[in-house]
């Protein structure tokens, strides 16, 4: 079992580029394993809300999203922290087909409680302290639904390395996360947030 820091896994995404891949294709194989991963589960086609941050999960969050739509989901994406997203998550926002509707997130009341899905691309490995308040009150929505709860890489609010929380962390009942497991996954006082937890390889050099 690999476990790595939020540090570790940058120096090994670091690695993987350096060999040959680039950071667009670790972010396709994150988001490609993470859609077959909901594939699978559901079986047949759904209905999907993927709350996306600006940064690189956002991007895993948008690639979901894409192929989701893809194999004929109803799939939604709001961006919770403003539309100036980082390149590779707005090159992956370019790629969504026009079936995928994007709503705002002043919009989302009803979709968190339609959707069969939630999905959680909002902070990465990169999060600590407090969530935004606005993005607090989306997640206790969300965290109050019957819908299945997926957290790309680990749930927003949770610190990779520490563990700690921030009041209303997305609560996931299913945690993809990507290339190794990070220390907060495995730590007992987490478990209440991460649900199970997969992880799934993305191409990186160990």
């Amino acid at each position: 079992m690999k476990i790595y820091t939020a540090r570790q896994m940058r120096e090994a995404e670091a690695t993987a580029v350096a060999a040959g891949t680039s950071y667009e294709t670790l972010m396709e194989n994150a988001g490609t394993k993470a859609a077959e991963e909901l594939l699978k589960r559901a079986g047949q086609p759904s209905s999907v809300l993927i709350l996306c941050g600006k940064g690189n999960n956002g991007g895993d969050g948008l690639v979901v999203a894409r192929l989701l739509a893809e194999a004929g989901w109803d799939v939604c994406v709001s961006f919770l922290c403003g539309e100036d997203l980082s390149p590779l998550s707005a090159l992956n926002r370019e790629r969504l087909p026009q079936v995928v509707t994007i709503l705002s997130p002043a919009c989302l009341a009803g979709e968190i409680s339609r959707a069969a899905y939630l999905v959680d691309g909002v902070f990465g490995t990169g999060f600590h302290g407090e969530l935004p308040a606005a993005v607090k009150e989306i997640f206790r929505r969300a965290n109050s639904t019957a819908a299945v709860r997926v957290s790309l890489d680990l749930p927003s609010g949770m610190d990779c390395d520490t563990g700690a929380v921030s009041s209303d962390t997305f609560r996931a009942d299913l945690t993809d996360t990507f290339g190794a497991y990070k220390p907060a996954l495995l730590m007992e006082s987490s478990q209440a947030y991460c649900g199970e937890v997969s992880c799934l390889e993305i191409g990186l050099l160990f």
